[in-house]
């Protein structure tokens, strides 16, 4: 696949090609071949799917000469650990702007492993008047230009790492997981990708790369949605999918009509456990020794779970989950 992602400035991040494992037990369980693949290996900081679009983003930052990247998330968000993780292995400063309360616990999950990455943070909560993420939006802003007037230069990466740019890592996943499947099975002719859909970007990624990449079998992608409206999150992979494939210098499109979204298993809301989530993580755990996290993954194999049970994965050779990452979390949600 040439592309003109070739021509974008990128930094390497992360140990790829991350594995693609078969699951046995799992496997025997739904009835269907379940394959792994494990992007919580990536190789950076806490694991996950966040190290492909950093690669892009902060290979744009440094093109820029940026000395300081701010981006945003929920208190306990992989994605802001991540991207601390990634700007420190670049030699560069990092200013997380966080929602919550400035008196939170900092020694259990993400904000433990940000405390010891020494990365400044913000906490704040949006006035009841004002919607979340313009914000913290505006947040980031005011801490850039206070960076400009010290004499620094700072680099802003949106929530998940969800815009266009960050995109593209997940083009470069697909083609990656694609040659992997041809190696593993020549006569496989239809597969189905799993990923969870929070902000959409891994998701976009996945279908822009389906689109893009040409592979001797057919590949569905399903997005898990694990928090909010399915409308809106259709609305934003469309534009996401529409946004990288001009940056990837493809005329293709898509509409809502080509977004699969599950959404039965998303519960009272983000970050919220589930108890499906609950009896996914474990399965998963104890039939392959592969953890999952409460937010996202354990959501997304729940309903992989489910559609096993019910016959749905038939159609398929194999299903390729996207094991997304979020170990830490684990560690914060002990006690439920």
């Amino acid at each position: 696949m040439t592309t003109d992602l070739e021509l974008l400035p990128r930094v390497k991040l992360g140990e790829w090609p991350t594995p693609l494992q078969e699951a046995r037990q799992l496997s025997e369980r739904l009835g269907t071949r379940i394959l792994v693949k494990r992007e919580d290996l990536s190789g950076l900081g806490g694991g996950g799917n966040k190290a492909r679009k950093l690669e892009f983003h902060l290979g744009r930052a440094i093109a820029e000469q940026a000395t300081h990247i701010i981006t945003t998330g929920a208190a306990q968000s992989n994605h802001a650990h991540l991207t601390a993780a990634a700007a420190r292995k670049l030699g560069l400063q990092v200013h997380l702007v966080l929602n919550g309360q400035s008196d939170l616990p900092r020694t259990s999950g993400n904000l433990l492993l940000d405390q010891i990455l020494q990365a400044e943070i913000t906490f704040v909560e949006p006035p009841i008047s004002q919607s979340n993420q313009p914000y913290m939006n505006d947040k980031m802003r005011e801490i850039a230009q206070d960076i400009a007037i010290e004499g620094g230069k700072a680099f802003i990466i949106p929530e998940g790492g969800t815009d266009a740019l960050g995109t593209l890592g997940y083009i470069v996943a697909l083609q990656e997981l694609g040659s992997q499947l041809e190696q593993l099975d020549p006569n496989v002719s239809r597969v189905l990708v799993a990923v969870a859909a929070g902000t959409c970007g891994t998701f976009a990624g996945l279908i822009s790369g389906a689109i893009l990449t040409s592979f001797p079998f057919k590949i569905d992608i399903l997005g898990v949605s694990i928090s909010g409206k399915t409308e809106i999150k259709k609305e934003r992979t469309v534009q996401l999918v529409n946004e990288s494939l001009e940056l990837a210098g493809s005329s293709a499109a898509v509409t809502t009509d080509h977004i699969w979204i599950e959404d039965r298993f998303i519960g009272e809301g983000y970050a919220k456990m589930t108890k499906e989530g609950s009896e996914a993580l474990r399965i998963t755990a104890q039939s392959e020794g592969i953890f999952l996290d409460p937010v996202y993954t354990g959501k997304a194999m729940a309903a992989l779970i489910n559609k096993g049970r019910s016959g749905e994965l038939s159609d398929y050779d194999a299903v390729v989950f996207m094991h997304t990452g979020g170990l830490p979390l684990l560690f914060h949600y002990g006690s439920e």
